[in-house]
């Protein structure tokens, strides 16, 4: 691998001279259509290689520069590291000279060169103004204090001196990163026989091997990298700036076109909404309004949509806002991607910027919170990235894959910033699984106070109950929590104190069950009843028909056995049998007297023991079963040990 991949990229005037002057660099000619031999112009994007004196091998690429075919010159531009601006000395800075650079500008490129061309057509003198002229025209753009440098392709004269600079230049470029998720563009798609699918473009982010699989975007339909080449060789990896064909395999021609992307599998959301800060050109005549259609252009691709801007209803010449994109398309892209948006008619360039949040939720576009949002994202380090992803989310945990997606970090670095921001108490996991979810400790605080006002109002209207049931309070709250989430959150606050858990059900710590004296004397009621009897208790029915209750009253005394049974006042042996505690104790106390003096004992001889019925002693023999103090030896009993 070299140390630096980089893209040169060409920019410039119809006829001013950008394939030529390529081809006095590296001897290749980057017009490969018909047409474009035909016509003189170049209508698509041509690509050569060539190796400087530094031993960088550097791809570089020649747009057209007729203002027709603007919208491949910027999928080509969208990967250009350095750029050579062509301006012709016979004819000066011309219009796509300008919206050339402009485009540069806007896509980020930071360093780059000018040629001045067709210097042997015109003589010293005018050259000079022209050089001038230029300067002056650069001024305020990436390339004011580059070098311009003089050329004649026909005669070779400042060849040499413009790869000295490239050279120069070069070596002030910092080495780009490998470790992201991988995202390529496809510029360009075609076949060739015994190949099949080839796909070319520029690789933005990560690397990509031969055998990877990726996932073609927006169509999400999985492919398998076959064999790759950089500069017409055959390699086994290829690398972030890098111009790379692709021989894909799963996939035929006819379901790719440029823009698309390909990027690691499930690391992109596809959408056709955005939130960007977009910056307006100054020299413009236009203003742009909410609603107003345009193009957008990012990576290779163009689409038609809409723009509505934030806390404004119209952005003039050189004024900055944030705004949400609405396209016609869904594509995929990465926070941070570089954008250009023209008018719809005329195809006029208006501005550009960077793409802060994919795939954002409905939002009302006069709220101030919005921008503020959208502006500590852009402006914070990737912890704080996160930690607004994460708290951005309206009723619901943050999960993993969410998060990748969003940041398109890898996962090794994602966990590296979660692990960080609970440490510091920001956020707190929800769930450690594979997709592990995350919550803001803010949005914990809101989860908290609707869990315990929903506890102290359950308490209020029903103080006889132990409490309210996870699932009714899970169903109760407005987040969207699975149950695993939700114990995660209902442990917490146990933990912290706040609320308390007996027999699934949850109360605030400090609540107890208190009687007012009509519900005391109603309770001291029922226990009578199945003290009347120990060994053959009343049924419900039975007492509700004694006591007079009725279905106004029904609630309450369902309330009053529940407290009962909680409390183990009343034992429920099945779902018919209620009975007294006092009986089961009593009935264990004379089942382990008999056993210690009869080695079994049958069902007939238990139910004469307690002097009850066969109903009531079966169903106590088998509480004792249950409880391992008996076993069942045929039709007999036996002590456990």
């Amino acid at each position: 691998m070299n140390d630096k991949n980089l893209i040169i990229g060409t920019a410039g005037h119809i006829d001013h001279g950008k394939t030529t002057l390529i081809k006095a660099l590296t001897g290749a000619d980057t017009d490969r259509l018909q047409q474009e031999k035909e016509r003189g112009i170049s209508i698509e994007l041509g690509f050569t290689s060539f190796k400087l004196s530094n031993e960088n091998q550097v791809g570089i690429i020649d747009v057209p520069g007729h203002e027709k075919f603007i919208k491949n010159m910027l999928a080509g531009a969208a990967g250009v590291d350095l750029a050579i601006l062509v301006v012709a000395a016979d004819e000066g800075m011309m219009p796509q000279s300008k919206e050339h650079l402009a485009i540069l500008d806007l896509l980020g490129v930071k360093h780059g060169v000018v040629a001045l061309t067709k210097t042997d057509k015109v003589d010293a003198e005018w050259q000079e103004l022209v050089l001038d002229d230029t300067r002056e025209k650069l001024a305020g753009s990436f390339l004011e204090e580059a070098k311009i440098i003089p050329v004649s392709a026909v005669e070779k004269n400042g060849i040499d001196a413009l790869k000295a600079e490239l050279n120069r230049i070069i070596k002030n470029i910092s080495t780009k990163k490998t470790d992201n998720n991988t995202y390529f563009p496809i510029d360009r798609v075609f076949t060739l026989k015994g190949f099949g699918t080839i796909v070319t473009g520029t690789l933005f982010r990560g690397v990509i091997e031969v055998e990877d699989e990726l996932e073609l975007y927006p169509q999400s339909k999985k492919i398998r990298v076959r064999s790759l080449q950089v500069h017409n060789d055959q390699v086994q990896k290829v690398y972030p700036g890098q111009r790379v064909g692709i021989n894909i395999s799963g996939i035929d021609k006819d379901e790719l076109q440029r823009g698309d992307v390909l990027a690691e599998v499930n690391s992109l959301f596809k959408t056709k909404y955005f939130e960007a800060n977009l910056k307006m050109l100054k020299d413009l005549n236009f203003v742009l309004k909410n609603g107003d259609q345009i193009r957008f252009h990012i990576g290779a691709k163009e689409i038609i949509g809409r723009v509505y801007i934030y806390d404004q209803k119209q952005l003039f010449p050189e004024e900055e806002a944030y705004v949400l994109f609405s396209l016609e398309e869904e594509i995929a892209a990465f926070l941070g991607e570089k954008f250009v948006i023209r008018r719809y008619s005329p195809m006029d360039l208006i501005g550009g910027g960077r793409v802060i949040i994919v795939d954002p939720p409905p939002r009302k576009r006069n709220d101030k919170q919005i921008t503020k949002m959208l502006k500590k994202i852009e402006a914070g380090d990737w912890e704080k990235k996160i930690e607004i992803f994460i708290n951005s989310k309206k009723y619901e945990s943050a999960s993993k894959e969410y998060l990748l997606k969003k940041s398109s970090l890898k996962e090794t670095e994602l966990k590296k910033i979660l692990s960080k921001l609970e440490a510091v108490g920001k956020i707190i996991c929800l769930k450690e699984a594979n997709n592990s979810l995350w919550i803001h400790v803010d949005k914990f605080a809101e989860v908290e106070e609707q869990i315990l006002e929903f506890i102290a109002s359950y308490h209020q209207k029903n103080h006889l109950e132990p409490g309210i049931s996870k699932e009714e309070l899970r169903s109760k709250i407005k987040f969207n929590f699975d149950n695993q989430e939700f114990n995660k959150i209902i442990k917490i606050l146990i933990s912290k104190k706040l609320i308390k858990e007996k027999e699934n059900a949850l109360a605030l710590l400090d609540f107890e069950i208190s009687f007012n004296k009509s519900e005391k004397e109603l309770k001291d009621r029922i226990i009578k009843e199945f003290k009347i009897n120990l060994y053959t208790p009343p049924s419900s029915a039975e007492i509700k028909d004694k006591l007079d209750i009725d279905q106004q009253k029904e609630e309450k005394y369902n309330s009053i056995i529940n407290y009962l049974i909680l409390n183990d006042v009343i034992i429920r042996l099945n779902n018919e049998i209620l009975i007294h505690s006092q009986a089961v104790e009593g009935a264990e106390k004379l089942l382990k007297e008999y056993l210690e003096e009869n080695s079994a004992i049958e069902l007939g001889e238990f139910r004469d023991l307690i002097e009850s019925s066969r109903k009531y002693a079966l169903a106590l023999l088998k509480k004792f079963e249950k409880e391992r103090m008996i076993k069942k030896n045929g039709d007999k009993r036996v002590l456990f040990n």
